[in-house]
């Protein structure tokens, strides 16, 4: 591969990756907008390594993201509708509240969790008549629960994004 065309790929790799990386508060799939780029590695020299070890890291934070919030929903008494309007309220959340708060990111992290300890508390008592001092409980879990899957979601996003600039450049 010729050298410009090589260092024109790396850089249209970490941009997309960086997009991929801006996405993942969102609810969107940054994560695997970011292991796609490691489909280009073969192309670049790089070999199938760098795809494979951002296609993993991608799963886990999928896991990690809904395994912390709807666990953390659970442990507060929630039940099932109490996760799945953890689960839309977030999506919805992140969605309709990111402009409210015009700080990137942070934003969209309150949105997201303020989204869902609303859809939480209102999935329960809509669908599962919950009393009303349990409510809040369930509410702080799903806020809590998706707050820290984000977190924890948007750190694999930030490895994938770092080791594919490593990988891309040469350093590792």
């Amino acid at each position: 591969m010729d050298d410009l065309v090589y260092w024109l790929c790396v850089v249209g790799t970490v941009l997309f990756a960086g997009l991929g990386a801006f996405l993942i508060p969102f609810g969107l799939p940054g994560t695997w907008m970011i292991a796609a780029v490691g489909l280009l590695g073969p192309a670049m020299g790089l070999g199938w390594t760098p795809f494979l070890v951002m296609v993993a890291a991608a799963g886990v934070g999928e896991i990690l993201e809904l395994l912390t919030a709807t666990k953390v929903t659970k442990k507060a008494g929630a039940g099932k509708a109490g996760m799945w309007g953890c689960l839309i309220g977030g999506f919805v959340g992140a969605i309709f509240a990111t402009p409210l708060i015009p700080i990137p990111i942070i934003g969209t992290l309150l949105g997201s969790s303020f989204g869902a300890l609303a859809g939480a508390i209102l999935f329960e008592m809509v669908f599962a008549t919950k009393q009303t001092h349990e409510l809040m409980d369930i509410g702080v879990g799903a806020f809590l629960g998706v707050l820290i899957g984000k977190i924890l979601k948007m750190a694999i996003g930030a490895f994938q994004v770092v080791y594919w600039c490593l990988v891309a450049f040469k350093l590792l």
